[in-house]
């Protein structure tokens, strides 16, 4: 088996962060973890209903506890983190300690497209834009993230990111 470490895949929603996540756990045979799906699981709610419940801030705090739990009990794995997971609590630092960072950096008006495509009602944090407004707002939000994302070790900017092209970048 190939030693891979942690491997964190960063970016905007919609980016390709659980399914690049998926192929890269299993081409390498490691486990794949969505930092989401683990929240979950700790705090017994949907994110959106503990957001409504408790807030943004507590939130990003067991967001943080989460990131850091997994990342000291596995020594392997590829992780979609969420996409406001690096933007807070020094997170971005953190996984750049502890492994591989990789920004899946695809630009606000295919994102908005596979959002559309995917349906607005998955992503609670667009449900309310329509398609002019959503591309706006994905961009704004691109404009807030991207000084984190950046910090990211590998940068993809590519708007079909495959797992051949994340492979060569992690060999290159």
């Amino acid at each position: 088996m190939n030693q891979i470490g942690r491997i964190y895949l960063v970016g905007l929603p919609a980016s390709g962060k659980t399914t690049i996540g998926k192929q890269l756990a299993e081409h390498f045979g490691v486990q794949f973890i969505d930092l989401d799906a683990e929240i979950v699981k700790v705090v017994g709610q949907s994110i959106p209903e503990y957001f409504g419940f408790q807030g943004e801030g507590n939130f990003r705090i067991k967001e943080k506890e989460t990131l850091r739990n997994l990342g000291s009990a596995n020594e392997q794995f590829v992780m979609a983190t969420g996409g406001g997971a690096p933007c807070f609590h020094f997170n971005m630092d953190h996984m750049n300690e502890m492994g591989t960072t990789i920004f899946l950096d695809v630009s606000p008006g295919d994102l908005a497209l596979r959002i559309l495509g995917q349906g607005v009602e998955k992503r609670p944090l667009f449900k309310s834009y329509d398609q002019q407004d959503l591309i706006q707002e994905v961009r704004d939000l691109a404009e807030r993230r991207h000084s984190f994302y950046n910090e990211a070790k590998i940068k993809i900017r590519d708007n079909r990111i495959t797992l051949d092209k994340v492979i060569s970048y992690l060999k290159s």
